[in-house]
C-alpha cells in the first residue's frame, strides 16, 4: 500500500510509492513472484518513471488504486483464497490518531471535508480472521505487517471508517507481526535527501527495516525480533545524533502467541482537549504569549508541559493537553488567563473558554492553589471532623458516606458541580459554610476557612449566595449546639370517638428554655376553652409566633425552636406540622419548615428506653434499627416487631387512609422512633425513605424531617412534605405533663 495523491492535494506527499517499491523489490530478490504482489497505490506524477526510465515494479505485480472501495473489497473478498506460509503487509501513507485514541490509515479519496481511512485495530483483527486465506484461514499461518505511518492527531476533521471485514471468527493459531515506523503523537519521518538513493525507500523506517530485512540470506521471513531489536537500536542513535525524535513501537505478537510491545503509547488529545486549544489559540496568539502562559502556569501547578522537536515554545494544544492531565491544571490555567498580560481574553472568548473548560474536566472548579490550601485548612487542629460534619447535611451526607479520606470528600464535593444556572449554591461551598459555623460554636479559629470560600466563591461567582448560605449555616449550628428551647403542647379532645379534624380541642403549653433551670408554664387564654381543631391552629399560632425568634438572655443569638405535640392516640394523624404561622412577615407558613417538629403519645404506656438504647448500641446509622411495614397489614406488623425486639423504628407504608390503628399498636409495643406518609391530595407518596434509614442515625431524625421541610420550596423535586415524625428520645426527657392541668409540671 502506498498513498501519495488525495483528493484533498494539501495531503499529498512524496515518498510511500518509493517506500512500497523498495519493498516489492526485496519480496521478488527472496524468490516472491511478481504474480504474488499486488500493490494499492495512488502515486504522485514525478514518482513514476518517466519517457525512457526503466520501470521501478517488478514484472508481474498487480497494482490497483488505493481508494476505500478497493482497498476494503480487497481485504474482505481478495485475500479470500490464499495459500502461503507468509502473508507480508506494508503500508506507507498518512496516518492519524482520532478523537477516540485509534490509530487510523488515509485513503487517497480522502475529501477535504472527510477522511475515509482504515482502523489499525480492525485491520489486525481482519488479518486474523478465517476471511483470510483458503480452507478457513488456515492457508496462511504466519501475517507480518510494517506500518509506515505518522500517529499525531488532526483538528477537528471529519472521519470516516471503511469496513475490512472484521465480523468473522478469528485463527487464533495464526501467528501475528505488527511493526509501526512511530509511537503515539509522533510523525513518520521522511529521510532527508543525503540519505535517499535511487530506487532505494524515502522514509527512515523503511530504510532501515528493509537494511535490515535483506541480511544477504534472500529469507522472506528472517529473525523478526532480531529484526525489530536492530531498529530500536538504530533510532536510538538517530535521536542522540538528533536527527530525528522518532521513535518506533513494535506490537510483537510471535508466532506462539507471546506478545511484546514496546515503544511509546501515549494519551491522544481528545475533542474536549482539540476545542480549547483551538479557543487557546486566538487568546494567545504568538510566541511571546504562549511563552508566558508556560511560564507562569509552571508556578501555580506542578507540570510539564511537552515541546515539540525543534520548536522554541510549546503549541496550544500542547499546553491544553498538559493542563488537562494534571489535577486542577485546566480550572489553574483558565483562571491564569484572566490576568495574564499578553493574553487576549475578552468577556465572550471567556465565557466560551468557561464552558469548554467545564467541557474538558466537568469534575474541577478549583484552581491548583485553592484545592491545596482548603486540605491544608481542613487538616488543622480544632476543626471538626470534616466527613463527621457533613453528615449533618442531607445534601452532602452521601459524599461522606462515600468517601473515606478528606481529600477524596473534597474532591467528590468538587465534582457534584459548580455551575452558577442550577439555583443551588455548590456542594463544596455548602460544606466549608457548613464546618466554619460549626467551628466557630467550638470557639475554633476558622478566619482561613471563612477567607478561602469568600474568595473562592467570588471568582466562581457564587459569592453573594455563599455570604447568605453562611448565615444559615451557623443558624443551623447553633440548633445543632444544644442549646434548642422548646415548646411542649399537649392536645387533648373530649370525645375520644369523633372523627380527626371534628373533634373539640383543648390545648396547654409549656417553654423548655436552656437559660431556665426548671420547665415554666405559658399563659393560654383560651387554654381549657372547647375549639374546632381550625380555632385551635389560630391559638396555636399566636402562641408560637412570639417564641419563634426566641433569644438566650439578649447577647448571645437566636436558640432555635422546637415544638413537641402530645396527642392522643386516636388523634396521631392531626396535622400538627402544617400549623400556619406568621414568619419573617409571611403569613401562613407551614411550622415544620422553620421549627422542628415532633410527636409524642400522650398516654403511653410502655417504656420505651429498652428499644431506644438498643438503637445506640451501634451508633452507625443504617436499616439494622429500622422495620418497613405496610400500616394495613396489622399482624405481620405485630410479627415483625415480636421477632425484633431491639429494633427502635419503624417506617409505616402502604395506602391504608388512615394508619391510626398501626400507630397506636407502635406506640403500645414501644417503639420510639417511627415515621409515616401523610396522605397529600388523596394520595401517598410510593418513596421509601432509604436515605433516612441507612445515612441517618436515630437521635437525629427530628431535625432531619425539619430539614427536608425547609428545603420544600426551593427542591420540591426531592421533598418530602408528607413525611411526619412520632420520636421520643429518653436521654432527654421533656416534664412530665398531667393532662388538663395546665402549669403544674413534674421537675426532673
Amino acid at each position: 500500500m502506498a498513498v501519495e495523491s488525495y483528493e484533498d492535494s494539501d495531503w499529498n506527499v512524496a515518498g510511500p510509492y518509493a517506500d512500497a517499491c523498495a519493498f516489492i523489490s526485496w519480496l521478488t530478490t527472496c524468490g516472491v513472484p511478481g504474480a504474488n504482489v499486488t500493490l494499492l497505490a495512488s502515486p504522485l506524477p514525478a514518482s513514476l518513471p518517466g519517457p525512457g526510465e526503466a520501470p521501478v515494479l517488478p514484472e508481474g505485480v498487480r497494482t490497483q488504486t488505493a481508494c476505500s472501495a478497493v482497498v476494503s473489497r480487497h481485504l474482505q473478498e481478495g485475500m479470500r483464497h490464499l495459500e502461503g506460509d507468509l502473508l507480508w503487509v506494508f503500508w506507507s501513507g498518512h496516518g492519524l490518531v482520532d478523537s477516540s485514541g485509534s490509530h487510523v490509515l488515509v485513503l487517497s479519496d480522502s475529501s477535504l471535508d472527510t477522511k475515509r481511512v482504515v482502523d489499525v485495530d480492525a485491520l489486525q483483527l481482519a488479518l486474523q480472521s478465517t476471511r483470510l486465506g483458503a480452507r478457513e484461514g488456515r492457508g496462511v499461518p504466519k501475517v507480518a505487517v510494517a506500518v509506515n505511518a505518522c500517529q499525531n492527531q488532526p483538528r477537528e476533521d471529519w472521519i470516516s471508517k471503511i469496513e475490512v471485514g472484521v465480523r468473522h471468527a478469528y485463527v487464533t493459531e495464526r501467528g501475528l507481526f505488527v511493526m509501526h515506523a512511530c509511537s503515539t503523537g509522533q510523525r513518520a519521518r521522511v529521510a532527508p535527501r543525503g540519505r535517499q538513493a535511487q530506487g532505494a525507500a524515502a522514509s527512515l523506517f523503511p530504510q532501515a527495516l528493509l537494511r535490515f530485512l535483506d541480511d544477504g540470506t534472500h529469507n522472506v521471513l528472517p529473525d523478526l525480533h532480531q529484526v525489530s531489536d536492530s531498529i530500536d537500536a538504530e533510532f536510538d542513535v538517530l535521536r542522540k545524533e538528533r536527527l530525528t525524535w522518532q521513535k518506533p513501537s513494535l506490537l510483537r505478537r510471535n508466532w506462539q502467541g507471546r506478545t511484546i510491545a514496546t515503544g511509546e503509547f501515549l494519551v491522544p488529545p481528545t475533542v474536549e482537549e482539540q476545542r480549547l486549544a483551538t479557543l487557546l489559540d486566538v487568546v494567545l496568539p504568538d510566541r511571546a504569549a504562549r511563552a508566558a502562559c508556560v511560564t507562569q502556569l509552571g508556578e501555580r501547578v506542578p507540570i510539564v508541559v511537552p515541546v515539540s522537536v525543534g520548536a522554541r515554545e510549546a503549541t496550544s494544544q500542547q499546553i491544553v493537553t498538559a493542563a488537562a492531565r494534571t489535577p486542577h491544571g485546566v480550572p489553574t490555567l483558565l483562571d491564569l488567563l484572566t490576568v495574564l498580560p499578553e493574553a487576549r481574553v475578552e468577556a465572550d472568548i471567556l465565557r466560551t473558554l468557561g464552558e469548554a473548560g467545564r467541557d474538558l474536566r466537568p469534575n474541577e472548579f478549583l484552581t491548583s492553589h485553592e484545592h491545596s490550601l482548603l486540605i491544608e485548612l481542613l487538616s488543622a487542629p480544632g476543626l471538626p471532623d470534616p466527613r463527621a460534619t457533613a453528615l449533618c447535611d442531607r445534601r452532602l451526607r452521601h459524599h461522606a458516606a462515600a468517601a473515606g479520606a478528606t481529600d477524596a470528600l473534597v474532591r467528590s464535593l468538587e465534582a457534584a458541580g459548580c455551575r452558577k444556572d442550577t439555583g443551588a449554591i455548590p456542594p463544596l461551598f455548602r460544606f466549608t459554610s457548613l464546618l466554619a459555623a460549626e467551628a466557630e460554636t467550638q470557639e475554633s479559629d476558622v478566619a482561613g476557612l471563612v477567607e478561602w470560600g469568600t474568595h473562592t466563591a467570588r471568582r466562581t461567582g457564587h459569592g453573594r449566595a455563599v455570604d447568605s448560605w453562611l448565615g444559615v449555616a451557623r443558624h443551623e449550628a447553633t440548633r445543632r449546639r444544644g442549646d434548642k428551647a422548646w415548646l411542649l403542647v399537649h392536645l387533648d379532645v373530649d370525645d375520644p370517638e369523633a372523627p380527626t379534624g371534628r373533634a373539640r380541642y383543648v390545648h396547654s403549653a409549656w417553654l423548655v428554655d436552656p437559660v431556665n433551670r426548671y420547665p415554666q408554664a405559658l399563659p393560654c387564654e383560651r387554654g381549657m376553652e372547647f375549639s374546632t381543631w381550625r380555632h385551635t391552629q389560630l391559638a396555636l399560632a399566636e402562641l408560637i409566633e412570639p417564641l419563634i425568634d426566641i433569644r438566650r438572655d439578649g447577647t448571645h443569638g437566636h436558640v432555635a425552636l422546637g415544638v413537641e405535640f402530645f396527642l392522643p392516640p386516636n388523634q396521631m394523624e392531626l396535622q400538627v406540622e402544617r400549623t400556619p404561622v406568621c414568619h419573617r412577615e409571611v403569613d401562613n407558613v407551614p411550622l415544620g419548615q422553620i421549627a422542628t417538629v415532633v410527636v409524642r403519645c400522650a398516654t403511653r404506656r410502655t417504656s420505651w428506653h429498652d428499644r431506644w438504647n438498643a438503637c445506640h448500641q451501634d451508633n452507625a446509622p443504617g436499616d439494622h434499627h429500622w422495620l418497613r411495614q405496610d400500616a394495613n397489614d396489622l399482624a405481620a406488623l405485630k410479627a415483625a416487631l415480636d421477632r425484633a425486639p431491639h429494633v427502635g423504628c419503624v417506617e409505616l407504608t402502604g395506602s391504608w387512609p388512615e394508619f391510626t390503628p398501626a400507630l397506636t399498636y407502635c406506640t403500645e409495643a414501644g417503639v420510639p422512633v417511627m415515621t409515616w406518609h401523610r396522605r397529600i391530595d388523596g394520595s401517598r407518596c410510593t418513596d421509601d425513605l432509604t436515605d433516612l434509614r441507612t445515612v441517618v442515625h436515630p437521635c437525629r431524625l427530628p431535625e432531619e424531617v425539619r430539614q427536608l421541610r425547609s428545603e420544600v420550596d426551593e427542591a420540591a423535586a426531592r421533598s418530602r412534605n408528607d413525611l411526619v415524625l412520632l420520636w421520643d428520645d429518653p436521654g432527654r426527657v421533656p416534664p412530665r405533663i398531667r393532662p388538663r392541668v395546665p402549669g403544674r409540671i413534674s421537675r426532673p
